[in-house]
């Protein structure tokens, strides 16, 4: 229930965001896209509801653990931690939010929609807050959190809205042209704000792979080469395409996109809940190993041991597989191939895992 309503509050994030952002957009630079207000209202109700669950579940297990009453743990973990306190400001912002979503005046009023944008950002850097990052390293851990989580909306935000919520194809090469650029300085700041997140969350990077926490990181990171080449092909690919078949239709590609997304921010929010693992051998004195790695390690297990590359024929030829999979992409988008473009990104996925799981086996 915890990882479902962590996903949830990513994909709220990412509708306000792209549905927002996308209402400062001139009409001739963007196809006619429709977001119900219902929708947007849903969301921004839907934040604190989705991010008060891991509070609630903390409160029970420590009203459990050190025998008090849930209304007691509740309050100090409101008041005296900073998952708590920022989800106090949570709930003040979304109900402000929701305010000026629901007057009538915010569908025409063209700087409501600045304010309203505005608010989500200020809850995307309470998440943050709230995050282990900023926990750790204070104010640093809390910008390069707040940074990765609002880049990352910002792209997949627009990306979602646009694909599942236009109505034509209109302005469409109008549209990439300012779109395209935004997702590109959105993906490498991204990555460069994940990998300095991870330098303070998993520094054993490999080694974490013996872990649950380490499994899900390795397999979020190997679902964003999917993301990255349907957005390669969506983005650089879509002239040549409309110019060869004036009737293709770019959208089916952008939900296809759309949902590797999904995928990933399913992944964040299974990491969400979970304790990063700082160091792996004392994280494995109180954390059992992931049946994932305990399925495919092929050596003898301890604590002790220190993961290493070896390259495999077994690992060779995933790597190999992984790459065929992903040329399969770009070339089945060339022919208009969706379904089968679909399964080779995820199959790219997959071999990568198996290819880096074998090489450490």
């Amino acid at each position: 229930m915890i990882y479902i309503s962590e996903g949830l509050l990513y994909i709220c994030f990412a509708i306000l965001t792209g549905a927002l952002l996308l209402k400062l957009i001139p009409e001739n630079k963007k196809p006619n896209i429709v977001v119900p207000n219902g929708l947007l209202l849903a969301c921004t109700i839907a934040i604190p509801i989705l991010s008060f669950v891991p509070i609630h579940n903390l409160a029970l297990l420590f009203a459990k653990d050190f025998d008090m009453s849930y209304g007691s743990i509740m309050k100090s973990i409101l008041l005296d931690i900073n998952t708590g306190k920022a989800w106090i400001w949570t709930a003040i912002g979304s109900a402000g939010l929701a305010f000026l979503l629901g007057l009538k005046a915010f569908q025409n009023d063209k700087h409501m929609p600045k304010v309203a944008l505005f608010v989500t950002f200020l809850l995307i850097v309470w998440l943050g807050y709230a995050g282990h990052a900023s926990s750790l390293y204070g104010f640093r851990g809390l910008v390069t959190h707040a940074a990765h989580f609002l880049t990352f909306s910002v792209w997949i935000g627009i990306l979602f809205v646009t694909s599942w919520f236009a109505k034509d194809n209109a302005h469409w090469h109008s549209f990439l042209r300012w779109f395209s650029p935004v997702a590109i300085a959105c993906v490498l700041i991204t990555l460069l704000a994940g990998f300095i997140l991870m330098t303070f969350t998993t520094p054993e990077y490999i080694n974490s792979w013996m872990l649950p926490y380490g499994q899900m990181l390795l397999i979020k990171h190997l679902l964003i080469l999917p993301l990255l080449l349907f957005a390669y092909t969506n983005g650089f690919g879509y002239k040549k395409m409309a110019e060869r078949n004036p009737s293709f239709n770019p959208r089916r590609w952008l939900r296809a996109e759309s949902v590797i997304a999904l995928l990933v921010l399913a992944a964040t929010g299974a990491l969400g809940q979970q304790a990063p693992p700082h160091t792996v051998k004392e994280t494995l004195q109180t954390v059992s190993p992931s049946p994932l790695f305990t399925a495919i390690y092929k050596g003898s297990f301890s604590p002790d041991i220190a993961l290493k590359f070896t390259l495999h024929l077994e690992s060779i030829l995933m790597f190999g597989a992984a790459a065929l999979m992903a040329g399969g992409v770009v070339w089945m988008y060339r022919s208009n191939k969706l379904i089968p473009a679909f399964a080779m990104g995820i199959l790219t996925t997959v071999f990568m895992y198996y290819g880096l799981m074998f090489s450490i086996a």
